[in-house]
């Protein structure tokens, strides 16, 4: 019940990462199969703190969709493989999270502040776009209320560079912040 709780939590914390990149053009019409980033991810929940990667890899792409395959493993424990199709004939919905949780879980994402910022990560300097949100969702019969703020540069092939999520579930305080570590792209 613990991991499925847990899996949970990720899926929503994560919700944001799903919900960046609003702009008149899609940011993932220019990427192509095999494009991947992957984040080092940290995450504060229940008295538990949980290191590990997350990894977004375009899988599938057509004229007008493609397809993202979301991998990630948490103190050395692998979490079912999710993926998320993105419809390339119109701007990438912001707020259009919903479809990518967990069955059963009812959410709703607002948008509140954006501007830029340059950031640092690692050794290189990105030139970003931030973007803040809320989420409240609901899930298990539990009330989620969380804050993100999502950082992207279109100096990276799948844009997001960093994000940090704060809230509560379930009236467990939980943190989580992933910061891109490697992106690249795979050749079958």
């Amino acid at each position: 019940m613990r991991v499925r709780l847990f899996a949970t939590v990720l899926a929503l914390a994560a919700a944001p990462l799903a919900a960046f990149g609003a702009d008149e053009e899609n940011p993932y019409k220019k990427a192509k199969v095999g494009d991947y980033a992957t984040y080092k991810t940290t995450m504060k929940f229940a008295g538990m703190t949980l290191e590990g990667t997350m990894t977004q890899t375009v899988t599938a792409k057509s004229e007008k969709e493609a397809t993202v395959t979301i991998t990630t493993k948490m103190n050395g424990m692998d979490f079912p493989e999710r993926k998320q199709t993105i419809d390339l004939t119109k701007p990438y919905d912001p707020l259009k999270v919903t479809s990518d949780l967990p069955a059963g879980v009812e959410a709703k994402v607002e948008k509140l502040k954006d501007g830029t910022e340059k950031l640092k990560v690692g050794d290189k300097s990105y030139d970003c776009k931030w973007e803040t949100f809320k989420m409240k969702a609901k899930a298990a019969g539990l009330e989620i209320d969380t804050d993100a703020k999502v950082w992207q540069s279109k100096d990276t092939p799948l844009q997001l560079v960093k994000m940090e999520v704060t809230g509560e579930f379930g009236g467990q305080k939980m943190a989580m912040e992933m910061e891109l570590s490697e992106t690249g792209s795979k050749k079958d």
